[in-house]
Formats: C-alpha cells, sequence, structure tokens
C-alpha cells in the first residue's frame, strides 16, 4: 500500500509538471507583476499555488462525476484540452509572449493583482485546460480501481502529488524575479520558445491519448 501510494505520488507531479510548465509561467508571471512589491509578489505566488491545489484537487475528487453527469467522455476533455494547450504553445513560439492565453495587463498595485489571483492568473494561466483535461484523467484512473481502501490510497497520493506541483508553480513564481536578473534577453526568448515547444508537444500528447480513448471506448 505503501508503494502505492508513493507511486500515486509520483504519476500525479510528473503528468502535471509539465502540462503546468512553471519555468515558462514563472517569465509570464514576472513580467506581469515586475512593479509589484517583492513581498506582495511573494504572497501572490502563494495565493495563486493555493488556488491551482484547491481548483485542481477539487478536478481529480469530482471532475469524472461532473462529466457523467453531461454525458461527457473523459477522451473528450483530453481532446479539447490538448488541442487548447497545443494551440496556445504553437502561438507563443510563432508570435511571441503575448500570444498566451494568460493576461498581458501589468500588475501596477496589490488591489488589482489580488483581484485577478484567480482569474486570469490561476485559471488560465497557471492551472489551463491541459493540466484540468490531466487531473480529471488521473481522477479517473483512481476512480476506477475496484478495491475501495486502494482508491482511497490512490486518491491520496494524487492529492499529494497536486500538492508539491502547487509548491512547485509557488517556488517558481516567487523566485520569478531572481531568475530574471541573471537572464539575458536572449536568454528569456531561448526558455519562452523552448517552454512554448515543450507545451505544443504535451498538448499534442494529450490530443493523442484522447484519440486512443475514443477508439477504445468505441471499438469495445
Amino acid at each position: 500500500m505503501i508503494n502505492s501510494f508513493i507511486y500515486a505520488i509520483l504519476i500525479s507531479y510528473a503528468a502535471l509538471f509539465p502540462v503546468l510548465n512553471p519555468l515558462g509561467a514563472s517569465l509570464l508571471f514576472h513580467s506581469i507583476t515586475f512593479p509589484l512589491d517583492q513581498k506582495v509578489k511573494a504572497r501572490l505566488a502563494r495565493k495563486i499555488a493555493l488556488n491551482a491545489f484547491f481548483l485542481l484537487t477539487g478536478v481529480l475528487i469530482l471532475g469524472t462525476y461532473v462529466l457523467k453527469l453531461f454525458g461527457i467522455q473523459v477522451p473528450i476533455v483530453q481532446l479539447a484540452g490538448g488541442a487548447v494547450v497545443a494551440t496556445r504553445g504553437w502561438m507563443i513560439m510563432n508570435t511571441g509572449v503575448r500570444a498566451n492565453s494568460g493576461p498581458t495587463e501589468i500588475m501596477s498595485d496589490e488591489k488589482t493583482a489580488f483581484a485577478a489571483a484567480f482569474f486570469p492568473l490561476t485559471l488560465p494561466m497557471s492551472a489551463g485546460p491541459g493540466s484540468i483535461a490531466t487531473a480529471i484523467t488521473l481522477g479517473a484512473g483512481a476512480g476506477g480501481l475496484p478495491d475501495k481502501i486502494t482508491r482511497i490510497i490512490n486518491y491520496g497520493g494524487l492529492i499529494v502529488g497536486v500538492f508539491f506541483s502547487a509548491l512547485t508553480v509557488y517556488l517558481a513564481y516567487h523566485f520569478a524575479g531572481y531568475l530574471m536578473k541573471r537572464l539575458t534577453d536572449n536568454g528569456r526568448i531561448v526558455i519562452m520558445k523552448l517552454s512554448s515547444f515543450i507545451t505544443l508537444c504535451i498538448g499534442l500528447t494529450i490530443v493523442w491519448k484522447g484519440i486512443q480513448g475514443l477508439i477504445a471506448f468505441y471499438v469495445h
């Protein structure tokens, strides 16, 4: 059971980390919040990380039930979410940071920044369609286990993995300013382009998983 718990943590973190793309998102976070005091940015980063944790945990636990309520298959969510993620990565790769589906306005004061802490700084900038589709898929896998105790252990491990993913987002945002100070303009462009390419690949991977899921569903 301990092995199952640890495995669920690792699977959750490994699945969410590339989709959340904390390094690439941290550059955008810094470009939006650079006028703010470092203490304010730290509190804002903590707020966004908490929002992402509760959002993804809620989706992880309740996502499949909501989909069943509306008659939506998990592979459909993967197709839609993956397409959005891939499009986002493609646009950033070809047109720059402002093609991101996240906010483009500068957060110049604390009140404005915290008013935008959930939307759009958490959703969709930090935890977008790709991470939501991934969380639903993880939850569906745990919910499909036959044994109740095993399901609970797996859900617990997945939630811990979500926590570590949100913690990574917080650390990336908190130290974004220090990273930016040590990067040249070319270095920032390279990181953003590389992150956007990874985002494109992740989006296409999620789309492919959705296609495989639909094929398996209709074949069986």
